[in-house]
This record gives structure tokens, sequence and C-alpha cells, in this order.
């Protein structure tokens, strides 16, 4: 891994953009973090594949190119823990969503924030952005605490927001926006 390119955001942690040779790992790492994954992540299913990952990342690498998405990989070391994404990026209206996961043995040691302020940072300054959002399910307690950890203000509770193919979920809307994101960073 030393010889991609890649962000240091805390000490261990990087962030890496994409590449198709990570699908394996990526296709591993959610694998074996399945039941932790599953309950919130409706697009983490048990015939996942790593052609389907690769997938994935060539699209995510295409919505790069087209300024529709961006996407990191999350490590710990030399070991893949997670991502971190922008997607619904509307350049017309300068606003994106931020999502992420992390691994279970990750968790709860501010890698996750860490990752949110930083893309903040990078969709704000480099792309140019205004607003931000996060779309949590008001179950996933840590989620939620990443949002509002990050600086994200709570916006409202979808009632109902999303099918899981069993139950609708409820689903908590947070919004971050740039002149907010510039006062946090000035103290």
């Amino acid at each position: 891994m030393h010889y991609r390119p890649s962000i240091t955001i805390l000490s261990k942690v990087t962030l890496v953009p994409p590449d198709l040779q990570m699908a394996k790992a990526l296709f591993q790492t959610i694998q074996e973090n399945f039941s932790h994954l599953s309950r919130f992540l409706d697009f983490i299913t048990e015939d996942m594949t790593v052609d389907e990952e690769k997938s994935y990342l060539k699209m995510m690498i295409q919505h790069q190119a087209e300024q529709k998405g961006q996407l990191f990989l999350i490590y710990y070391e030399d070991t893949l823990i997670g991502t971190i994404d922008l997607h619904k990026i509307d350049t017309k209206n300068s606003k994106a969503e931020v999502g992420y996961w992390i691994a279970k043995g990750y968790t709860g040691k501010r890698i996750t924030t860490a990752s949110v302020k930083f893309i903040c940072g990078y969709a704000f300054h480099h792309l140019g952005l205004n607003k931000l959002t996060i779309v949590a399910d008001v179950r996933n307690l840590a989620s939620n605490k990443v949002a509002r950890n990050a600086g994200f203000h709570f916006v409202a509770m979808d009632v109902q927001d999303t099918y899981d193919g069993k139950h609708y979920r409820d689903m908590n809307r947070y919004r971050l926006l740039k002149d907010d994101f510039d006062l946090s960073q000035d103290h």
C-alpha cells in the first residue's frame, strides 16, 4: 500500500482513493463484518461477490471523473477497515451526501469522525460545495454520534423513510454548511 497515494488523517489511519485491485480486500472486510454492517446498510447482502465490489469501485472511479461522487477507503496501517464517500453530488446546487462505514473492531476510536471531517473539508474547499447531508438510521446510535461529533446539525427525522424488505425505517437527517464548517475550524 505504500506506493499508493494516501492522506494521513490520524496516526496509522489513511484515506486512499479507490483502485480496482482493492475489490478483494473490500469484499473480505465486508464479509468479516457482515452482521455488524448489514443491520443498517441495505446494499450489504449475503450474496455479494468480489466482482460486485469491483463493479462498485469502477462505478465510484467513474463518478469521480464525472464529479458525481468521491470515495476513499479507510486503512489502519495496511488493513482496509472501512469507506467514506460523497455521493449524490449536485454541482448545480453545490451539495452532496456523506456516507461511511467502519469495521467493528475500529468503532469508538474517532476514526470515522476524523474521516468525515476530512471529507467535509475536501468537499467544501476542493470541490466547492456548500452543503453536506448525512442520513442515518435512527437505530444506528454510532452513526448518529459521528454526524454530531463531526459538526453536523440535526434537521429532522424522516419517518418510515426506508424499507429494508421487512420494515420501514426512520432516518435522521443532518446537515453541515460550508460557513459552519469554516467557523468550527477556526477554534
